[in-house]
Order: structure tokens, then sequence, then C-alpha cells
């Protein structure tokens, strides 16, 4: 019973510490900015130009099926840090020193993430209620048919999610920005399966319930109907269809006892893999990670000098016949920078990065603005995560800050090196765009190549972590490049975003956060030397 007390006391202690954060209640805030979206038609789901009629079984469908692909895709992401929390704040030293086990340690963290993560989904839920009721086109209020698919799909995947933040932070090559992407990647095949493959133990959100019924209910009001399936935002893309939609009427599905064993085959799997995460936990312990640090190399002795009186004392290092140089070279900065950017980058990133940026010039046009571009514009998202952090993650910052001119010499030179970095990794679409008189997509890539740095700069100086630029860009990234909607993307992957005034709208962004970022970094440096 002690023990049980211990598991609530630290569960709860976790809970309270992460609901204080301003980054739950920033989550909080674009939940319910994601419930309006829905409400408003933004994120909707049609059968091509047919949609269901807003009843309690289409609106509580749509809301389960919307919040499951949100939390399944963004929830890790928000609950993914109470390990390296613990790590980086030296709680986790100490709670290694006590008798807490690891096994009650890891399962306090997959409690706390589940009930973090059941939290937005009852905000989502609540919301999905509110909707129906204020809907003027709403027929009646059905509870049970409104909650019902978040009790059977939204609800059974929240512990996987929970598990799979705990191992990825349990794995040592998972903590970092390589484990982000390969999770995105992930999630992404496991919701778009219902769309290809009929698998039904991997139907996380459900489509492979929900579409055949809602297709049957289309069927009989328009036997002729050429039915596809749309899901996501888009209200923000242009589709002839938007304005002409046919509507249906359905009545939701048959729910039953006998679709609980699947699910309670994704708690099964989310308490192994929450087993694996103990396994696999190394207790803080740097002897397993391998993060010992070495003893720094013996520096020679310098020559003695003998002081007034006549005591021997070291000659400081700028002394003897050697001239000193102080002159400035802003492209010996700017390798320099891109040196340690690269730094720690296998042979096979290298190769990766340049079979991408083969696909940009071997794919037609089309395929490769629509899929080569954005994943070369993803892979180097640990090297950009890095701008403006090293100071503060290697305390290297009252070295950096006493030199001359960190400011306007050192801070120019990590931005340009991020600049690189993106017109290399995007240089075949520039070409490309270039050499076929794609001026407006031109336009647009050459600000998304702008943006990037810049917001990673700027993120990156003002946080001191690499964590915010990479939750940000990964998110942009998949709503705008990946699955066009058109006001985040930023490099005009769809021809309204490129045509239109959202290059102009980044470029003013970029010119915004460019001087933030000095401002920032000048407010750092003042109050390193004070």
């Amino acid at each position: 019973m002690d023990r049980l007390n211990i598991l609530c006391q630290l569960v709860l202690a976790d809970f309270r510490e992460r609901t204080r954060r301003y980054s739950f209640l920033l989550t909080l805030l674009a939940t319910l900015f994601f419930s309006y979206l829905v409400v408003t038609g933004k994120y909707t789901l049609r059968l091509g130009e047919y949609r269901g009629e807003y009843n309690s079984a289409w609106v509580g469908s749509l809301m389960g099926i919307a919040s499951t692909i949100m939390l399944f895709l963004f929830g890790f992401y928000l609950v993914k840090n109470s390990l390296s929390r613990d790590r980086s704040t030296g709680v986790g030293q100490i709670l290694a020193t006590t008798l807490l086990s690891n096994s009650a340690y890891v399962t306090t963290k997959f409690i706390s993430n589940f009930i973090i993560l059941g939290f937005m989904a009852a905000i989502l839920a609540a919301a999905a209620v509110v909707m129906q009721w204020i809907s003027p086109a709403a027929a009646g209020l059905d509870l049970w048919a409104l909650l019902a698919p978040f009790l059977f799909f939204c609800l059974p995947v929240l512990p996987l999610v929970a598990a799979m933040a705990v191992l990825f932070e349990s794995v040592q090559w998972l903590r970092g920005t390589m484990g982000n992407i390969l999770y995105l990647v992930i999630a992404e095949a496991a919701m778009m399966n219902s769309l290809v493959v009929d698998i039904p133990l991997l139907d996380f959100n459900g489509l492979g319930i929900f579409i055949p019924s809602m297709q049957d209910a289309a069927r009989a009001v328009y036997p002729e109907a050429r039915l596809g399936v749309e899901i996501g935002f888009v209200g923000f893309i242009d589709n002839p269809a938007a304005g002409t939609l046919k509507l249906f009427h359905w009545d939701g599905i048959a729910w039953s006892l006998g679709m609980v064993p699947l699910r309670l085959l994704w708690i099964a799997a989310a308490l192994g893999l929450t087993g694996l995460a103990t396994a696999c936990f190394d207790r803080f312990d740097p002897a397993r990670t391998g993060r010992a640090e070495p003893a720094p190399p013996a520096s020679p002795p310098l020559p003695a000098q003998e002081d007034s009186g006549g005591r021997s004392r070291p000659a400081p290092p700028w002394s003897g016949d050697a001239a000193v140089e102080f002159d400035f070279s802003f492209l010996r900065m700017w390798k320099a920078e891109l040196r340690l950017m690269l730094k720690g980058c296998h042979w096979s990133w290298y190769a990766i990065a340049f079979g991408l940026l083969a696909a940009q010039f071997a794919l037609p046009y089309g395929y490769a603005r629509a899929f080569a571009l954005p994943a070369a514009w993803i892979w180097p998202l640990s090297i950009w995560s890095s701008m403006g952090t090293r100071e503060a993650r290697f305390n290297t910052g009252p070295i950096l800050f006493s030199s001359a001119h960190p400011v306007s010499r050192q801070l120019p030179a990590a931005w340009v090196a991020g600049l690189t970095i993106a017109l290399l990794a995007g240089s075949g679409m520039l070409l490309r765009a270039a050499w076929g008189g794609e001026a407006a997509h031109l336009k647009a890539l050459l600000v998304g190549a702008l943006f990037v740095p810049t917001l990673a700069l700027a993120l990156g100086t003002a946080s001191g972590t690499r964590k915010l630029f990479e939750m940000s860009y990964l998110l942009i990234w998949y709503l705008g490049p990946v699955n066009r909607l058109v006001p985040l993307d930023f490099p005009g992957v769809t021809h309204a975003a490129a045509a239109g005034t959202i290059p102009l709208i980044y470029l003013a962004i970029s010119l915004v956060l460019l001087p933030a970022a000095s401002l920032v970094r000048q407010r750092q440096v003042a109050l390193g030397r004070g």
C-alpha cells in the first residue's frame, strides 16, 4: 500500500509540474484552436463532393478521428520531455540514489503521459459537445453517438503514444532529433494505413470502419456518386467542389462490445512498450550512456617569468616574440560555424542528403516539388536546431560573450551557415525553378530558405534548447509542405501559396525574427559580461 501511495504521489507531482509550465498553456490553446478549425470546417472529412449532415454521429466521428490523428501525431512531442527534464535538471540523478525501482519510475512517467493526453482528449470531446449544441444545422444531441468514437478509438490509442514517448526517451539514440523524425514517419504511416491497406489491428483512427459506412450512406442517396476521401485541412486548399458539397444523412456506427478486445490489444502493446522502456532505461548513469566526459589533455607548461619580488610565475599565453593577429575574416568565421554544424554527421547522413538532392533533379517537377523538397528540408533538422543553442548546451557562453563583437560577427556567421545548408538542401528545386521560368516558385523557395535558419536562430537563441525549434518546425513542415495547408506552406509546394502573398508574409516574419535574435543575444552578452 505504501508503494502504491508513493507511485500516486510521483504521478501527481509530475502532473502538477507539467501543467504549471507555459508550454502546457500553449498546448492547451493550440488544442482549442484545433477544435475551432474543426468547428469552422477548415479541418474536415469529405467523400469527394459529398459530406454528411452535421448530426451527432457525424460530428462525433469527425472530432474522434481528428482528435486521434492530432494526439497520435503531435501528442508524442507534448509528453516526450519528462525523462529529459529530470536528466537535465539533476532530479534524475537524485532519484537514482533512492530505493525507487526502474520499473516504478518508468511506470509513473507512462501514467503521467497518459493523464496529460487524456486531459487534451477530454477538451476535444467537450468541444465536440459544444459544437453540436451550438450548430444551427444540428439535428438534436445524442451523447452516445457523439462520444463513442472517443471511447473506442481516441482513448485506447493514448496509452500507445504515452508508452512510445517513454521508450524513445529511454533509448539513447532515439532521444534527440532522429527519434523525433522517426516517430513522425511511423505515426504518419500508421495513420495512412486505413486508407491504403485493411489491417484492423493497425486501424488506430477508425477510418477503416467509418469510411465504408459513410460511403454506403452516400451511395444510398446518390447511387451514381464517385466517392473519394479527403481528410485534413481541406478547407484551406483550393477545391472546386468546396462550394458545391452535397449532403447525405448518416446514422453512425453500431457500437458493440465486440470492438473492445482489439482496443485491449493496443493497451497491452502499450504496457509491453513500457516494459521495454524499463529494460532500456539507464537510470541516469553516464557510464551506461557513454556520456562521461574524458579528462582534458594536459597543456604544456608555460615559460616561467619572474615578478617584481623575484618569484617565478608562468608567462601569459600572449607573451613572447610571436605576433598576435587581430584581423577578422567573416569567411573564416562562416567556415568555422559550418564545420561546427556538420561536426558529428555520419557518412550515411551525407549519403541520404545527396540522395534527396538527386531526387530533386530526377523526379518530374511536380513530384519533386511535392515530395522531394519537403523531405530534403526536414533532413537537416538536427543541424538547424543547434543554431543559437550551443552556448547554453555546452556552457561556452562566457567564452563567446567575452570575445570581440559576438553579436555583429559570430551571430551573422551562424545565420549564414544555416542559410547555406538550406540553399544546398534545396538547390535542386532552386535550379530547376530558375531554369524552367517558375518565377513564383523560385521566389517562394528563396524565402523558405531564408525563413528556416532565421526561425532556428531566433528560437534557439531565445530558448537555449533545441526542442522549441524542432517541435515548431516539425508542426509547420507537417501541416504546410506535407499536408498542403496554404498558410503554413512556406516553400510554396502548392501553387496557391507560391503565387499568393504567403512568401511575402514569411519574408516579413524573417525580417522581424532576425533582429529579434540579435537583440536577445545582445542582452545575453550584456548579462554575461555584467
